[in-house]
């Protein structure tokens, strides 16, 4: 629709007094991953809204989407809310729940969001500004919360589970990235699926030109692997090329 969208880097008197320039305005604040400090806020003609990928007040944070696969959730939401100064926290104006299917990624599961995100703004915004949507407090009672990840947060413990492993393949692909060693030979897993062979954790095993590690509890047969520096391989194609570090 040819809107100005202003992505700053920085929150600062510079920023302020360009977004001055658009006013009378009322904003939308859609994935900046910043907290926006009342002063700016207050500059808004209506109360400022955002669109939040989870069912809030399931998953406050910097990491719903993520954090939504980690934890197997079979199911989400698009949340659209009005801002305030903590996070997340802001009275709900629409919500609408969203199925997760077991093959979504981190990917997949994103550009479904974003699309439905488009829809719920492009179809309540003219109601919003008219004054037809009753924001409703969230519960803080129910209240949880994801964390900014790290690149540790991708490192494998043999410990986990096969399923926790799997999950982490599907929440943390491009980043951080899910890796480990086979014999030294440092890997990422880049598509997984469980498997059900009786297998050590971490110990890999190839067969019938497919690719399988065990976890804690159960097993995995990887996909997709990289090797660091590499491109992304399939199985076989790992097999081929890596099978002396197996």
């Amino acid at each position: 629709h040819s809107w100005p969208v202003l992505t700053p880097e920085k929150l600062n008197a510079g920023f302020i007094e360009e977004l001055k320039k658009y006013l009378p305005a009322t904003f939308v604040i859609v994935a900046y991953g910043k907290i926006i400090p009342q002063n700016i806020l207050d500059l808004s003609q209506l109360k400022a809204i955002n669109i939040h990928p989870s069912a809030l007040p399931i998953l406050r944070g910097p990491s719903p989407i993520q954090s939504t696969l980690l934890h197997d959730y079979q199911a989400t939401a698009v949340t659209l809310m009005q801002l305030d100064k903590q996070m997340d926290h802001g009275p709900i104006l629409a919500q609408h729940p969203v199925a997760i299917d077991p093959e979504d990624d981190y990917e997949i599961l994103s550009n479904k969001l974003s699309i439905l995100a488009g829809k719920v703004l492009s179809g309540t915004i003219i109601t919003y500004l008219d004054g037809g949507l009753s924001p409703r407090p969230q519960d803080d009672s129910r209240a949880t919360y994801c964390q900014l990840l790290k690149k540790e947060d991708g490192q494998i413990s043999w410990r986990d589970s096969a399923l926790k492993i799997h999950n982490m393949v599907r929440a943390f692909n491009p980043w951080p990235g899910v890796y480990t060693e086979v014999n030294e030979l440092s890997v990422k897993f880049i598509k997984t699926k469980l498997a059900d062979l009786d297998l050590r954790p971490a110990e890999f095993k190839a067969q019938d030109n497919r690719l399988f590690v065990g976890a804690d509890d159960g097993s995995l047969e990887i996909l997709q692997i990289q090797p660091e520096g590499k491109r992304v391989l399939t199985a076989a194609e790992f097999i081929r090329g890596y099978g002396k570090y197996l």
